[in-house]
């Protein structure tokens, strides 16, 4: 049965649902083919709701004890180097619930994941990560992240983390697979990777071809420091994306129209041309860079070359805050954007058969209501997430935010 929710948007006075799938059918005019499952006034607002296009939602474990003014080196020294050994299925739980709530909270009704803190556990921290969207009711693109390169001279915390993270790109590759038979209509999986830093040549071919053979994009931070361009030099005479374009130009991958390149701070005006040349898009989390001491990607290039932009956050402990209009803000106050180049930072994204970012036929049902500039209600494939400004999952997600106090408190 048909799911039915009236209200203005646009010229349209209502949305059908097909229940099944969680995609509009079709937005009509004047009265509605049966009495609406929700129905809203002509002072609500609608709009598609928001894509959080890059997140570590595990890492909001570690939001008590972050400081704003730790560096990159220093944040990960004391918070992933020296404690994602001891995670378990019940912290990236918790850590995660909270991330999805806040974004959720923020009106974005879909995130990409990135994930690699696997410690050795196959598949067992992934799930775990995907239960806590399906308990809050956030559509993921889940990227399961493969991590093959490890320092063997890099100080003890760093090599037990980088050790628990490392996968064979073949063993990364089954888990993948692996992960599919939990696909469902709010959750699509695709393979990811790391970065040059952190995955060998074989690991990047690899990983590539493996999204283009199940039509996946494919996630890969680049130039979030120069120690990317640094090890691309030194390891291949290239700098990051033309090692990229290399891949494609002596056919080792089929295309890279399909990648997510996060970051992208320490791009030369050639690589930016490459980008454009081979279909790749760009995911920017400015704030974090910034907050980081990382640099501040030059966003009003690529828009200018053409370059398919999208928004992410990051994760929460190295971020403000978890929302997407607050990270377009600050990237419109810091390239002085009009307001028609800020509109080129909220585009559609699809994968897997989903399109999310836009409210048409075919679209998925992931819908935010406002009211007087405020946050009224939610849709997520149709379904209600949020009721007169209160998200469903409320108790989950408080649930989880004192297991997270309670644990610093323990080890305090």
């Amino acid at each position: 049965m048909d799911i039915v929710i009236e209200g203005k948007y646009n010229e349209y006075d209502y949305l059908t649902v097909d229940s099944l799938t969680g995609k509009i059918k079709s937005l009509g005019r004047g009265r509605p083919p049966k009495e609406p499952d929700s129905s809203f006034g002509r002072d609500h607002v609608f709009s598609a709701g928001d894509l959080n296009a890059h997140s570590h939602p595990e890492q909001s474990i570690y939001v008590e004890i972050a400081d704003k003014s730790w560096d990159l080196a220093r944040w990960c020294r004391e918070t992933i180097y020296k404690y994602s050994v001891e995670m378990t299925a019940e912290m990236v739980y918790h850590g995660c619930v909270r991330a999805f709530g806040r974004m959720l909270a923020y009106g974005e009704t879909s995130v990409m994941v990135s994930f690699y803190c696997h410690n050795k556990m196959g598949n067992e921290l992934d799930l775990a990560v995907i239960k806590a969207a399906q308990d809050v009711g956030i559509r993921r693109f889940f990227g399961r992240m493969n991590y093959d390169l490890t320092d063997p001279k890099a100080y003890p915390e760093k090599r037990a983390s980088q050790l628990s993270y490392y996968e064979d790109p073949k063993e990364a590759e089954k888990n993948f697979i692996g992960l599919l038979k939990y696909e469902t209509d709010t959750v699509k999986v695709a393979p990811a990777l790391h970065s040059f830093h952190a995955n060998t040549l074989d690991a990047v071919t690899r990983g590539i071809n493996l999204g283009a053979e199940y039509g996946r994009k494919v996630q890969f931070h680049l130039s979030e420091d120069d120690g990317d361009v640094k090890i691309c030099l030194e390891n291949y005479g290239m700098r990051p994306v033309e090692v990229l374009a290399d891949l494609k130009e002596t056919g080792k991958v089929s295309t890279l129209d399909h990648l997510l390149l996060s970051d992208c701070v320490w791009t030369s005006r050639k690589e930016k041309e490459l980008i454009k040349e081979h279909g790749m898009s760009v995911v920017f989390n400015g704030r974090m860079n910034e907050r980081v001491k990382a640099g501040t990607a030059d966003v009003r290039e690529y828009m200018e070359l053409g370059v398919p932009l999208y928004i992410g956050t990051d994760g929460e402990a190295s971020n403000d805050d978890l929302s997407i209009d607050n990270e377009i803000k600050w990237q419109a106050e810091k390239h002085k954007f009009s307001e028609e180049e800020e509109k080129k930072l909220r585009r559609p994204f699809e994968m897997a058969g989903v399109r999310v970012g836009q409210l048409e036929a075919g679209s998925a049902a992931d819908i935010k209501v406002c009211k007087d500039g405020k946050l009224n209600a939610l849709f997520v494939g149709g379904k209600a997430v949020m009721v007169d400004g209160e998200l469903l999952s409320n108790k989950k997600i408080s649930d989880s935010e004192a297991f997270i106090k309670d644990m610093w408190q323990k080890r305090a």
